[in-house]
């Protein structure tokens, strides 16, 4: 019986490239259109990760200056924009798919906590719930966050790849 992989651990595996120069160019594409495809599934956990902890950040915050429920739904805009800094526009990727489908199964560990109710029981939670789901978050979006780098260098491993095939014609 083989074990299931997920298709992540496939594509991150280093043996995932081995010989893309001599695959034929219809499962590059095919396999590079894989590869943007998890590329977004991974962007929007790392997303609704980042917006989970910036929501429970907010939380503990309206707690400690006697905000009230109110309080923190009328800032959920200021909360969710995004006013960090911004990599450059050379060092950016613009996603074909701005989600995953929606038929996407969470199912490989830390991603329930973008999926469970803890938004809305969240006045019935203590602080230190609060705090634990945080961390928890935290290490969500921290290996999300690599697992999103080791993508984009497979990406553009087959980019590369890609082009020079364009260049000399062959694509």
């Amino acid at each position: 019986m083989s074990e299931h992989r997920r298709r992540i651990d496939k594509v991150l595996d280093p043996a995932f490239l081995t010989k893309v120069s001599d695959w034929p160019l219809d499962d590059l594409r095919r396999r590079h259109a894989e590869c943007l495809e998890i590329e977004t599934e991974v962007s929007y956990v790392r997303r609704m990760t980042q917006a989970r902890i910036d929501i429970l950040e907010a939380e503990l915050a309206r707690r400690a200056s006697g905000g009230t429920v109110g309080d923190l739904i009328a800032a959920l805009p200021e909360i969710l924009a995004d006013e960090g800094p911004r990599a450059p526009a050379e060092k950016s990727r613009l996603t074909r798919y701005l989600a995953p489908s929606m038929d996407i199964q969470w199912r490989r560990g830390r991603e329930h906590l973008i999926t469970d109710d803890t938004l809305a029981k969240l006045p019935n939670l203590d602080d230190d719930e609060l705090r634990s789901t945080i961390r928890e978050l935290g290490q969500l979006e921290q290996q999300v966050s690599q697992q999103r780098r080791d993508l984009h260098q497979v990406i553009d491993r087959m980019e590369g790849d890609l082009a020079a095939r364009h260049k000399v014609g062959q694509a």
